[in-house]
């Protein structure tokens, strides 16, 4: 049986509708759906305003809106990841029956968990109304923070996703390594509280630099120092830059592990 090819003209409706169906799929058995973009993100930040506002007792003013800037970026960037990871090996069916672009399938996932996280920023904004957290103009600066992010995320989905199809493994080692990440960001503590000899070092990691920003640009009103975003920039484009290099050498190889 002979593989169907698909045209240029019809790719962009195809990547669409890659995304519609991964929408559709996520949470096609749970009572829910879509909201658990939403629960899951406010779930962690009512675990962390328990621990860390009501027994640490860490003074941060407004720490419910604090906790939710660095939760929903966190969320996107790893729901992101894991669902690309493991996303050609799940398509296997499609991919081989249909000749498209392989790499429509990762970012299917990537765009699926775009639109969540575009969702659930209406929870930010509600929240922040309630802790009357002012709007200012710095908000116009947050679809360039979202790009970094969605940059460097997609990257490391491209990556990811082409080791995972020759090493199963991959989808396993994930999940601490994204965790160990989760606590090398200042997703329930400031910037400030990282040592200075320690923070040439700590903004190696881009999301460090993605969310201080996105918090400085929400709560705040400002940006953070110019060279906290522009480290996170360059390393995202870096990062883009390998896992393209990396899905391109090793697409040719796929049909031969899926």
């Amino acid at each position: 049986m002979g593989t169907a090819t698909i045209g240029p003209p019809a790719r962009g409706d195809l990547l669409l509708n890659l995304v519609r169906a991964d929408l559709s799929a996520r949470y096609r058995t749970t009572t829910l759906g879509i909201l658990w973009f939403v629960l899951n993100p406010l779930l962690m930040m009512f675990i962390l305003i328990a621990v860390f506002q009501r027994m640490i007792r860490l003074d941060i003013p407004h720490y419910p809106v604090f906790v939710l800037c660095a939760m929903l970026p966190w969320t996107f960037f790893q729901m992101s990841v894991s669902n690309a990871a493991t996303s050609l090996p799940r398509s296997s069916g499609l991919v081989k029956k249909v000749r498209i672009p392989r790499v429509f399938v990762p970012l299917s996932a990537i765009l699926a968990s775009l639109v969540h996280f575009l969702i659930s920023l209406a929870i930010l904004f509600v929240v922040m109304a309630l802790f009357a957290v002012p709007f200012t103009a710095s908000l116009l600066w947050l679809p360039v923070v979202v790009l970094v992010e969605t940059v460097f995320l997609t990257g490391i989905s491209l990556a990811a996703c082409s080791l995972n199809v020759f090493y199963r493994d991959v989808e396993y080692l994930l999940e601490p390594a994204l965790r160990a990440m989760f606590y090398l960001t200042p997703s329930f503590y400031p910037l400030s509280y990282v040592p200075s000899r320690w923070l040439r070092w700590y903004l190696l990691n881009p999301m460090a630099g993605i969310i201080e920003t996105f918090r400085q640009t929400v709560m705040l009103g400002s940006l953070p120092p110019f060279r906290v975003f522009a480290m996170s920039g360059l390393i995202s484009a870096a990062t883009l830059a390998a896992g393209i290099v990396i899905f391109q050498r090793a697409e040719p190889h796929f049909d031969d592990y899926l």
